[in-house]
């Protein structure tokens, strides 16, 4: 029996590893080197500029696009033929009580892409505070980049925080999904990410 044993002692030891190296995988800390599962070894810059308080990237993944990311809600409104980054904002759902319900949006193409379920894309997740009542909503607009071994794809978005009757604050993730154009898994080299604090909630700049 000592040969069974060590042959199901070694699966057990294998899957550990294996989930570990999966949970682990997940979240990229700004500016460092992680590898966060196939063809994905990114250098993840934020910038947050005009003093934006209100937003920080949690997480970037490497995904394949399904109909229900497709199939999201963009990320506000581009303004047609504007200079430079103008739109209006979706604005986040009001959280009184944690945890917030987590929002799913469609990150807005600059580049020439069309989106389609099947395509690589890069999973994007943002930690928003919405602020008490008092300080009310804030709209705010950012830049995506993700740039691979072949190709430079751009991505932008206009979203307005809710807000909550906690004095404190509560944080909602926002899910932002940007279509890399191509069904070849691509290697991402880096993702750059820049908040921009919006004029009004509704409108930017």
């Amino acid at each position: 029996m000592a040969p069974t044993k060590r042959k199901y002692r070694t699966i057990y030891i294998v899957t550990a590893a294996l989930m570990v190296a999966l949970v682990g995988g997940y979240a990229l800390a700004a500016g460092t080197v992680v590898n966060t599962g196939p063809n994905q070894q990114s250098t993840v810059t934020t910038v947050s500029i005009n003093g934006f308080l209100y937003g920080t990237l949690s997480s970037d993944q490497l995904v394949i696009i399904t109909g229900g990311m497709n199939g999201a809600a963009t990320a506000g409104t581009a303004t047609p033929l504007a200079v430079g980054l103008q739109g209006t904002t979706s604005a986040l759902t009001t959280c009184t009580v944690a945890p917030c319900t987590a929002a799913n949006f469609r990150a807005i193409a600059v580049s020439t892409i069309t989106p389609a379920p099947g395509d690589y894309g890069e999973q994007i997740v943002l930690s928003i505070t919405q602020p008490p009542t008092a300080t009310g909503s804030q709209g705010f607009d950012l830049s995506i980049t993700v740039t691979t071994s072949t190709t430079s794809v751009v991505y932008e978005g206009f979203l307005a925080t809710g807000t909550t009757t906690v004095a404190a604050g509560e944080t909602i993730s926002v899910f932002l999904f940007a279509d890399l154009g191509t069904t070849v898994a691509p290697t991402i080299n880096s993702v750059a990410i820049v908040f921009n604090s919006c004029s009004t909630a509704g409108a930017c700049p």
